[in-house]
């Protein structure tokens, strides 16, 4: 085996420079290695300075300075070119290494066949980066490059490469053979840098070599450092340069992400990780549909991500198959299991005994097999229970009546009146349904509930004896709460505001209805978010947004005052959490968690949440007349009794710190278990799946509103009885 340069070019980034050059010094042979540093006239006295020191100190160390700026490609040529006829290692200054690096890259070039370049994996490396494929991340659970990297090392060999179009020039080992054949890189083309490497990968393949991804090694790159000056324009340049040179170039890129022949050795290294954790494990289990729900689940895995680990199981076709996902630092990972509960609950159980998981929360069950309700049993471990709303009363999570109002608590026909808007499996009845969730719900360590309105009403049909009241942790986000201010005095038009994903029982016919009958009165209505169907142009509507962006989209459309027009008795309102953080005024229903959450709160307006439109035209109408919010006669809400201490200190509190073992068996058994196999939709499903598609136009969707519900309810069962977030993918 050929002797190696690791050919490092220098511009920017003192101390990133400092950690990579550090990481090879500690890691590389200098009996076989020689470490190139090329200074690219950097601007950095101190990057120059170190450099030199480092050259002195080191008799394995070759300092290159040039005299003026080259821009990155030219410096990597000119490392690469230095005198002896080494192998070489393009490593960018922002990269470090750990552990035997080089000995595995090196070993993999001459145990392959016609290598002309060898990549590892690394947390930013587009389709080497892990864990999440073509992302830049964070390094792995907080975990250091050193136990990421033995990891890689132990789970796969020198066997473990795989074929790709192209390396990534961040840590890329090139045969100098090859190297003699292909040439340097094309600098009059690429100039200060981008592209260039996948350049010189497609015209190693002309000449006869392949390019690999080496799966037992792993670097760390913290990206665009050096050389990030003007960045985005010379990406596009690059591409165009790339399509007219090579054009099946980016196929192959979008085939190989496709069939993505790594993710199996991702999963095992990312599995044993999370397993080796001597930390807490939640397993937790919600619904596929999102919402409120999904975003606790993600509030929590972010507030404990530097103290516990995280899964969740979501169900992907109903009562049938699951999905395992891995979160980190709050975000679930990209990559996942899939297991029909039938035939693999054994092989699911197994696997989590042996990831360590020591806690299991319920946060939904709509969707779960039967089978799941009991997997804190099967682990011998606790479980808690989030109630988000009201399913497992009676299959009706809002309960609402066929016209998606609130029944009401005292309504003598109760639970046929809520089955009919959410019917009941056949031959199920109400108390049955009930007595199913019992075990679920009594044998639970906790029962949690996001406001006291909810705890009270659940306490109607279940023993809440359990039941913790905590408002969810983001309810702390920004306390003291701003003071709410009134900037509207009658000039232009009034904006109200409604944030989120509107449901007819969270009041989009209502939103609608109202805007109707207020033409010409001074008034805008906005819905930032989207409605189940499509709304008249009298509703502004903003669209879809992400959490981590609608403070600032709120800002833009500068509301006066923020409208939540709720049919049901909701349990919390993350959307009602964003007009608290900022201190705007709300007009809210009289029932669920929001007058609750407002009670004492300024130009907070509580209002019966069966208002007839007409009585709601009427009161914005005088606001927007007036210029002040006043609130009608219609009482506040009860004192909250939610502790705030409990997401502070006594979540995971009882939850053991388990380090675990995925046993080899195990993994190689999941492969398997790496795709979905969700069926083919029906002729029928796709008609339906078209429809709802054309429902979302204002047009069609005024059309569909003059239909009344049951039979649109009708049409859609005759078409097929799956959820629609099974057919609408």
């Amino acid at each position: 085996m050929n002797k190696v340069d690791v050919v490092i070019p220098v511009y920017d980034g003192v101390e990133e420079t400092r950690a990579c050059i550090e990481s090879v010094l500690a890691t590389i042979d200098a009996a076989w290695t020689r470490l190139v540093l090329v200074n690219d006239s950097s601007p950095r006295p101190e990057i120059s300075a170190y450099l030199r020191d480092v050259a002195a100190t080191h008799s394995h160390v070759l300092l290159l300075e040039n005299e003026q700026n080259r821009g990155f490609v030219g410096t990597a040529n000119r490392g690469m070119s230095a005198e002896g006829g080494h192998d070489v290692v393009l490593l960018n200054s922002d990269v470090e290494v750990a552990g035997d690096w080089l000995v595995r890259l090196r070993e993999a070039a001459y145990h392959h066949p016609s290598v002309g370049s060898l990549t590892p994996f690394s947390n930013n490396a587009t389709i080497f980066s892990f864990p999440n494929l073509c992302r830049d991340n964070a390094l792995l659970f907080n975990l250091s490059l050193s136990e990421i990297d033995a990891g890689f090392a132990e789970s796969a060999s020198v066997d473990d490469a795989y074929v790709v179009p192209t390396g990534v020039g961040c840590c890329m080992y090139i045969r100098r053979d090859c190297l003699e054949v292909v040439g340097l890189l094309d600098e009059e083309t690429f100039g200060k840098g981008y592209g260039e490497e996948n350049d010189w990968c497609q015209r190693a393949i002309k000449a006869g070599y392949k390019n690999y991804h080496l799966g037992n090694c792993f670097v760390y790159h913290k990206g665009g450092v050096s050389f990030r000056d003007e960045q985005d324009p010379r990406i596009a340049v690059a591409l165009d340069v790339l399509d007219q040179r090579y054009p099946s170039y980016h196929a192959d890129i979008q085939r190989y992400i496709a069939e993505d022949p790594a993710r199996q050795l991702r999963t095992r290294v990312l599995l044993q990780l999370f397993a080796r954790q001597a930390r807490p494990k939640v397993a937790f289990l919600s619904h596929k549909l999102g919402g409120g729900a999904q975003q606790h689940v993600d509030e929590l895995a972010s507030l404990y991500a530097q103290e516990a680990l995280f899964l969740q199981i979501t169900p992907e076709e109903d009562g049938q198959s699951i999905v395992m996902t891995v979160f980190d630092q709050g975000q679930r990972l990209q990559d996942a299991l899939h297991f029909q509960v039938d035939a693999e609950y054994d092989k699911l159980l197994g696997l989590l005994r042996e990831l360590g998981v020591g806690h299991v929360h319920f946060h939904h069950t709509m969707g779960l097999h039967p089978r799941l309700w009991v997997l804190a049993e099967a682990l011998a471990c606790s479980h808690d229970l989030t109630v988000h709303d009201y399913y497992l009363v009676n299959g009706n999570p809002t309960l609402t009546d066929a016209e998606a109002r609130f029944v009401g608590d005292n309504h003598p026909e109760f639970d046929a009146v809520c089955a009919g808007h959410y019917p009941l499996p056949a031959g199920v009845s109400a108390e049955s349904w009930r007595a199913n969730q019992q075990l679920m719900i009594e044998s639970a360590q906790r029962i949690i509930f996001p406001s006291r309105d909810a705890a009270n009403r659940f306490a109607r049909f279940f023993d809440s004896s359990r039941a913790v009241v905590a408002y969810h942790p983001d309810f702390r986000a920004s306390q003291p709460y701003p003071a709410p201010t009134w900037r509207y005095g009658g000039e232009g038009p009034l904006r109200v505001l409604v944030v989120g994903a509107i449901s007819r029982e969270k009041g989009a016919d209502v939103i609608e209805s109202v805007a109707r009958a207020v033409p010409g009165t001074g008034l805008e209505f906005h819905l930032l978010g989207y409605a189940y169907r499509g709304l008249d142009a009298d509703v502004v509507t903003h669209g879809p947004y992400d959490h981590r962006e609608v403070y600032g989209l709120v800002e833009q459309i500068n509301p006066h005052v923020i409208w939540y027009p709720a049919l049901w008795p909701e349990t919390y309102s993350y959307t009602l959490s964003i007009a608290l953080h900022m201190g705007l005024p709300v007009v809210v229903p009289d029932i669920g968690a929001f007058a609750e959450r407002v009670r004492g709160r300024d130009l907070s307006v509580v209002c019966a949440w069966d208002t007839s439109v007409e009585a709601w035209a009427n009161f914005w109408a005088g606001i927007a007349t007036t210029g002040q919010l006043s609130a009608p006669a219609c009482g506040v809400g009860p004192e909250s009794e939610q502790s705030e201490s409990f997401y502070a200190g006594q979540y995971l509190a009882t939850v053991p710190a388990r380090a675990g073992e995925v046993r080899r068996a195990t993994l190689i058994g999941l492969a398997g278990n790496l795709y979905a196999n969700t069926p083919e939709l029906s002729a029928r499903e796709r008609l339906l799946g078209r429809i709802w598609k054309l429902s979302r136009q204002p047009v069609v969707a005024r059309m569909i509103s003059m239909v009344p519900f049951s039979v649109q309810q009708a049409i859609k069962r005759r078409l097929s009885a799956k959820p629609m977030h099974d057919i609408v993918r």
